[in-house]
């Protein structure tokens, strides 16, 4: 869990619960400052208060670059390569930067400190470092668990802003194959403009927009919901611009206690070109089944990536949506919705063309 999200589960908890990680992170704060300030009356003793402060700040300075020494060669090499790369610089470039700015910073300030004295602050900032480092990685454990409950409770937070969508009815639809599944459009407002989305998973928020998201698509400021009765519904968080051009976002779920009690046949209209669904897909969700009379029939992956030459304006698939393919001549014949099951299993819906 990185350090946004750790703040992100801390700021969702439960008041009770985070008045005892503040009383914690207080008693931990505490003690660094216990530390600091004994460092600091061994050095009064002999008038080098300003010295050993000089010494310590070039620490906290030193301290992110160690980090980054650390880090950024290993992520920027894939494979087992990269954890080489980490403990080569972990007993080299870190070390010798940690250790060589405080022997450095302790002869340059005046009244100048020794070299053992230096290197022993170096030792004891390490010791200090330690606190709450060590105090993060414990804590990952509680809070996993903390934010696996918060994603399994569903529920917008009080101080949740108003979205500047207009949130239209959760739709229910049968699909053969497949069983209940549910629908349900957010509309843009017409002077904000929708800037990203996330989906919550298991209480964190992935960080990679790359990834795929059946539960959802965008198209233009819209944003459009499929899911089935076997999946939670979607938890999004919504982040758009305002008229003003100001930041702005806002958790979101469907409502299920306000579904349609009414279940129609999901239907498609098919057109030699294209398809009309009676709700959006998203795109990761669907494929064609493409005819031709001189080839084998071609199934079209939907939510693979664009062909050469082929340009989408929307995830989505929409009433209106025509076909692309590399050669002419192809008709559809058939569309299948595909619906992952939290128990790993996926079900499929192929809908023929008449």
């Amino acid at each position: 869990m990185d350090w946004q999200q750790t703040l992100a589960t801390l700021a969702a908890l439960p008041p009770d619960d985070k008045a005892n990680w503040l009383r914690i992170g207080a008693g931990l704060a505490a003690l660094v400052l216990l530390l600091l300030w004994l460092e600091s009356r061994f050095f009064a003793r002999s008038g080098r208060v300003g010295s050993w402060l000089a010494v310590r700040l070039s620490s906290a300075i030193t301290a992110p670059l160690v980090v980054a020494a650390l880090v950024l060669p290993a992520r920027s090499v894939s494979g087992m390569e990269g954890l080489a790369v980490f403990y080569l610089a972990l007993f080299t470039a870190a070390p010798l930067l940690w250790f060589g700015s405080h022997a450095l910073a302790g002869r340059w300030v005046r009244p100048r400190l020794s070299a053992p004295e230096s290197l022993a602050l170096a030792v004891s900032g390490l010791l200090i470092l330690a606190i709450p480092g060590t105090a993060f990685f414990a804590a990952q454990g509680p809070l996993l668990a903390a934010s696996r409950e918060i994603g399994m409770r569903r529920e917008v937070p009080a101080n949740n802003p108003p979205l500047a969508h207009s949130v239209q009815p959760v739709q229910a639809y049968e699909v053969a194959g497949v069983g209940r599944i549910y629908t349900q459009t957010l509309m843009g407002a017409p002077d904000t403009r929708l800037l990203r989305v996330e989906q919550r998973q298991g209480g964190q928020w992935p960080t990679d927009r790359s990834a795929a998201h059946p539960s959802y698509c965008t198209n233009g400021n819209d944003l459009h919901l499929m899911w089935s009765a076997g999946e939670a519904p979607p938890y999004l968080r919504l982040h758009w611009a305002q008229s003003n051009g100001a930041a702005a976002h806002a958790e979101f779920t469907p409502d299920m206690a306000a579904a349609s009690s009414t279940a129609p046949a999901f239907s498609i209209g098919f057109r030699p070109d294209g398809v009309d669904p009676i709700a959006p897909i998203p795109r990761t969700r669907a494929y064609l089944v493409l005819h031709r009379p001189d080839a084998a029939p071609y199934t079209q992956m939907l939510g693979s990536p664009p062909e050469a030459g082929e340009t989408r304006t929307s995830d989505c698939i929409l009433p209106g949506y025509r076909i692309w393919t590399g050669s002419p001549g192809w008709q559809v014949h058939a569309m299948g919705l595909t619906f992952s099951q939290p128990s790993g299993q996926t079900l499929r819906s192929v809908i023929t063309r008449p």
